[in-house]
Order: structure tokens, then sequence, then C-alpha cells
């Protein structure tokens, strides 16, 4: 069975790039005496920090092969022999998590 997630981060998509724009006004009157003041933008470490993760998260390899390869030869050979208390456990106590 496969999960698929998609479309978890799209409201950070207009974040990903920077756009210089000019201000109507300054193209119509032409003016030269003052450089064209922009807007700018200061990032807390926190922000840069998220940052820096969704990009490692969103570069790193869906799935861990070697972990998948390990458990597909213990299936295959009948050696698998999943813990069906501990697996049962654990799904009533997600199920907990979610109504308390």
């Amino acid at each position: 069975m496969a999960m698929e997630i998609s479309g978890l981060l799209s409201g950070l998509k207009g974040y990903d790039r920077v756009e210089k724009t000019e201000t109507s006004s300054r193209k119509e009157k032409g003016s030269k005496s003052a450089p064209p003041r922009g807007d700018s933008v200061h990032l807390s470490s926190e922000a840069k920090l998220f940052s820096s993760g969704v990009s490692a998260a969103q570069s790193a390899p869906d799935v861990r092969r070697a972990k998948v390869d390990e458990l597909k030869a213990l299936v295959d050979s009948g050696q698998y022999k999943p813990d069906l208390k501990r697996t049962a456990a654990k799904l009533v106590e997600e199920d907990m998590d979610l109504l308390l």
C-alpha cells in the first residue's frame, strides 16, 4: 500500500523567489535624482532554519532504499515476523492521541 501526500508546502511557494519591481510612479516621472528604493525583507534565524529544513526535506529521497530492500528480502524468505501486539498497541495509541 502506498501513501501519497501532495501540496503540503504549497502555501510556501511565494517565498522561494525574489522579484524586484519599480513603482509605476518612478517610471512615469523619470526621476534620476534619487536611486529607486525597493522593499526589503529581513528573515529571522528561525525563518532561515525553517527554509533550510524545507529545502533539505524536498531534496531528500522519498524512500529509505536499504530498509525497504531488507524488509522485502525478509518477506520473500518468509522470515519477516511482525510483532502484532506491538503494532496493534501503536495503532490504538495513535488513535487515542487523536481523540484527546
